[in-house]
């Protein structure tokens, strides 16, 4: 079992109710443990019938599964558990008291940090920052999304020369810590307070898109809180709606660990690229940005506080770069456990978390031979899981920040950083 996750698919009103608002009151979260194949199976078999949405997949027996069930399933998913002796227990009694709580009394007219912001405020932060410091800010777009929403994002330099690193966030919708922990770090590179931001800011490039997914993380602002997927029609019909962007880039996908039925959560898309928020960006990456120059390619994501590298299609063998970005995540991970003790574990997708193709960490290393690509797990361990709080938006931010003063810096002890272009033997 090792490397399978545990499928299990989103059904439900927002899929077919376009923006009408969906409320999750008595929804549960369970943490489920699978210890048999036959339990696997079990939970794979009614995942349609119950109506159950998977949070977290089980990455291999004997490991948990974070699984959301709507009121009408629970009675009959605790027999089941129960009937084929699950071990199990209840995280989240009731979503949408969680769901409230995120929900300002009144917005801020500004970006503070004490509330998750929607794309307009966040694009208006923007505005405000490029007029602000326009020596130091460039802003680009990729592009267009589906809905036609401008993807938009900022390059910061203080001067020529630097090696680059590429972020992209937010590129499943209801990862909101993402977006809202990624501005935080651009102020912090705008108004460096301390030695090792300003050596970050000064002598690295920073390409940065805050919201990849703009027109699904739109969507789970205005109607659906735990939307995941881009908003593109996924099949004729018009039932199900939306892509798995991460496994939607063209390095081996749909090999492993997607899916190909439009309405799960895992869907890769009718084609690699066939959603423009990938092609788009990709494209801008091919044609925009110097070959070379990007060392360090981020896709920041909630949750599981992992630094996932590769491979994700295979735990049987390890990328040629692989000691460096062993290297390079331990210097992330053992600068931000500092401030508030938060443990990081790193290792290859496959080995360490699930089986994965099609995502951009693999993209970026194979296809763009950038040395050091991660996918980034931020906060937590599944206690609140898409859902913490606005008061941790500062503390995830900041360990966040002070993981990437040492991720530089473990970089250069791997000296990946140097200007050249990657060569494979």
């Amino acid at each position: 079992m090792k490397g399978q996750i545990l499928l299990i698919v989103l059904i439900g009103c927002g899929l077919v109710c376009g923006l009408e608002s969906v409320r999750y009151e008595n929804y549960k979260v369970y943490q489920v443990r699978v210890d048999t194949a036959n339990q696997y199976k079990i939970l794979s078999n009614q995942q349609k019938q119950l109506k159950l949405s998977s949070w977290r997949e089980a990455r291999q027996l004997g490991e948990y599964s974070d699984i959301m069930v709507p009121p009408s399933s629970q009675e009959q998913f605790e027999e089941l558990l129960n009937r084929f002796k699950f071990e199990y227990m209840l995280k989240i009694a009731n979503v949408q008291e969680i769901i409230d709580q995120q929900t300002p009394k009144q917005r801020s007219s500004s970006m503070d940090w004490t509330q998750y912001h929607t794309l307009e405020e966040i694009y208006e932060w923007l505005d405000v920052i490029e007029a602000r410091y326009p020596n130091i800010v460039t802003p680009f777009t990729i592009g267009q999304s589906y809905e036609n929403r401008t993807i938009r994002g900022i390059k910061i330099s203080y001067k020529e020369g630097n090696p680059a690193v590429f972020i992209e966030s937010n590129i499943h919708a209801r990862e909101w810590i993402t977006s809202a922990t990624i501005t935080y770090f651009i102020d912090e590179l705008l108004v460096p307070r301390r030695p090792g931001l300003l050596d970050i800011a000064n002598n690295i490039d920073w390409y940065i898109i805050p919201v990849l997914n703009v027109d699904g993380f739109s969507y789970s602002h205005e109607a659906e809180r735990l939307w995941r997927k881009s908003r593109m029609p996924s099949d004729p019909t018009g039932e199900c709606i939306g892509t798995d962007l991460n496994r939607n880039f063209d390095y081996l996908w749909m090999l492993t660990g997607a899916s190909d039925d439009p309405c799960s959560e895992i869907y890769a898309g009718p084609s690699a690229e066939s959603d423009p928020e990938i092609s788009q960006m990709t494209a801008y990456i091919d044609n925009h940005i110097p070959d070379g120059s990007i060392k360090i390619y981020i896709s920041l994501h909630s949750y599981g506080q992992y630094v996932l590298s590769p491979w994700g299609h295979t735990d049987e063998e390890f990328p040629e770069h692989y000691p460096q970005m062993m290297h390079v995540a331990e210097g992330f991970a053992n600068a931000l456990i500092r401030r508030y003790g938060t443990v990081f574990t790193y290792g290859s997708s496959a080995t360490t978390l699930y089986q994965v193709s099609g995502s951009g960490k693999e993209w970026a290393y194979a296809v763009k031979n950038i040395t050091i690509p991660y996918t980034i797990e931020l906060r937590d361990k599944g206690q609140l899981g898409f859902l913490l709080p606005p008061e941790d938006i500062l503390p995830v931010a900041r360990e966040l920040t002070d993981g990437f003063i040492g991720m530089i810096n473990a970089a250069r002890e791997a000296n990946v950083l140097s200007l050249h272009k990657r060569s494979f033997d």
